[in-house]
């Protein structure tokens, strides 16, 4: 793997456990229309594809693909997720990569396309999460003490007054944007209108 090569630093981390999927699976609606970025070999996006009313499986590596039938309502797009217009109309995403590089990109293209609800593991690099694409983020600046996890793909913990922490402070995260990150690195974390 040469330093720099985003596709092979992502492959590496690609989860193919079952446990993964099932969470995942958990939080699809029946009759949602898909898009599974990073698809991989079509493992998950057979199963999206059992209760979807369509899926879109967007893979950038050729040599993943199968080559057996697929399901009618599976739609394979051969392409880079980076570059590619997502289809109109999604309403759920899908983006299981643990050390995914393109968060930001990936969710403002997906807002961009009207998509609501993305399903991930890309911004703590552990277990699966939902994420309300339609719900706005607080400020970062407005968090006194806390988790967040930012529209950049960033996450952290604002820190306080141990007097003033307690479990619901461990355990909530507050969606946020403009995090240090973005400010710092320039990292896309404004709203598309």
């Amino acid at each position: 793997m040469r330093v720099g090569d985003d596709a092979a630093w992502e492959a590496m981390w690609a989860p193919y456990d079952n446990e993964t999927y099932a969470r995942t699976l958990g939080f699809v609606p029946r009759g949602a229309t898909v898009l599974d970025i990073g698809a991989g070999d079509l493992r998950l996006s057979r199963r999206l594809a059992e209760q979807a009313r369509r899926v879109y499986a967007i893979e950038r590596r050729p040599e993943l693909l199968p080559a057996t039938p697929l399901p009618p309502n599976l739609i394979v797009i051969c392409a880079d997720a980076r570059t590619l217009p997502f289809p109109a109309r999604i309403d759920t995403a899908v983006l299981l990569m643990r050390h995914c590089r393109h968060f930001a990109l990936y969710r403002t293209k997906l807002e961009a396309a009207g998509c609501t609800r993305l399903i991930t593991n890309a911004r703590f690099g552990m277990d699966v999460e939902c994420i309300d694409l339609s719900a706005r983020p607080r400020p970062y600046d407005e968090l006194a003490m806390g988790w967040y996890a930012c529209r950049c793909g960033a996450t952290g913990f604002v820190a306080g007054p141990p007097e003033r922490l307690t479990s619901s402070t461990l355990e909530h995260i507050t969606e946020v944007e403009n995090c240090p990150e973005c400010k710092h690195y320039g990292r896309i974390s404004h709203r598309i209108a």
